[in-house]
């Protein structure tokens, strides 16, 4: 899935085992933040500063 942040865009992954971070829900399933842009970020973390409230989820199939 894509996270649309108002400026950014940024990635989220579906795993099959459970992992710690920041993460957004579609379908009943739990998609961790992977953001390629974010330098030295681990997986779950989200750049600082980003509107959470106004981030929209975007599906890819």
């Amino acid at each position: 899935m894509l996270i649309y942040y108002p400026g950014h865009l940024a990635a989220a992954v579906h795993f099959n085992e459970e992992m710690k971070g920041d993460s957004f829900v579609l379908d009943d399933e739990p998609y961790v933040v992977c953001d390629p842009t974010y330098i030295g970020a681990d997986i779950g973390m989200q750049i600082p500063g980003m509107d959470i409230d106004a981030a929209r989820v975007i599906a890819i199939e």
